[in-house]
């Protein structure tokens, strides 16, 4: 028998719809938006714990202590007619720094490794051949190092904790060979500006300050320099020879008045933590030394 449904009985059998709990738009747009940013926030603390902490931790730019101590640190050499003056100054300043030498320097005149040694300087990784090395092939890079650390040891019996590569350059991967080697790598928080460049189109920093202040001479300027810019802490470079020998002694003695002392940087480790520069990693720094 075939049923005939009233209108009312058809619209009391049809299944009544399910209630659909509004949204305001507002609400969903708010609750993608937090969710987008937990995961932008979380991408930055894996890129910061993966990528950054471990390169800026193996970098030393200064050390953040409360202490008035800093650390003299000398590039090149060494070289008689440079190195020999220097050595001599800093032994009556009773001044002990850190040299960061070239290795086909120091193989070539050991004695000067030995004096500086003798003398409680401390001796470190300056490359080869001071040759700029992101234009290097890892293997070339890992050998600069390897050679001049190998010179150090046998001249004096200990190998190097620091390295410098040369005109301040260096990458991620320059980085992860020190690391390799047992080397971390030091920049400065200081820069006295003592070099020449070569290219005579090019000015030192020195001269740069030199053509707003005619007459200072350079030693004054680079002496100004580095006593306006130090801090507790603070790794200064300079070269070997040059106009630093002049400066250093107006530069010792206002620093000692103002009560600070003078340490290598293995000693420096030991009052502060390093201080790196994340900002700066994947930068390639150039001083025209």
């Amino acid at each position: 028998m075939i049923r005939f449904l009233s209108p009312r009985s058809f619209q009391s059998s049809r299944p009544k719809p399910t209630a659909v709990k509004q949204v305001p738009v507002c609400s969903a747009v708010g609750a993608s938006s937090y969710n987008v940013a937990l995961w932008i926030a979380w991408l930055c603390y894996v890129f910061f714990v993966v990528v950054v902490q471990p390169v800026s931790a193996s970098t030393m730019w200064a050390v953040d202590t409360t202490q008035k101590v800093v650390a003299f640190t000398f590039d090149d050499g060494p070289k008689p007619e440079s190195s020999l003056p220097l050595i001599e100054l800093l032994d009556r300043l009773q001044l002990r720094a850190t040299f960061f030498v070239v290795g086909k320097e120091a193989e070539a005149n050991p004695d000067l490794i030995r004096r500086l040694y003798d003398q409680g300087h401390e001796i470190a990784n300056h490359t080869f051949t001071h040759t700029r090395l992101p234009q290097l092939s890892p293997d070339a890079i890992q050998n600069e190092l390897t050679r001049t650390s190998g010179v150090i040891r046998s001249v004096t019996g200990q190998g190097p904790r620091f390295f410098r590569p040369p005109g301040g350059q260096f990458n991620s991967a320059i980085i992860d060979i020190a690391r390799q080697s047992g080397l971390t790598v030091v920049l400065w928080d200081v820069n006295a500006g003592d070099y020449y460049v070569s290219d005579p189109g090019r000015l030192s920093l020195a001269d740069e300050s030199r053509k707003s202040t005619e007459a200072k001479t350079p030693w004054a300027v680079i002496a100004d320099t580095v006593l306006k810019e130090v801090r507790p802490g603070s790794i200064i470079l300079m070269h070997n020879g040059g106009d630093c020998v002049q400066a250093l002694p107006k530069i010792i003695r206002e620093l000692r008045n103002r009560g600070y002392r003078f340490v290598t940087l293995s000693e420096l480790t030991q009052v502060g933590r390093p201080r790196g520069r994340s900002d700066d990693n994947w930068s390639t720094h150039n001083v025209p030394d």
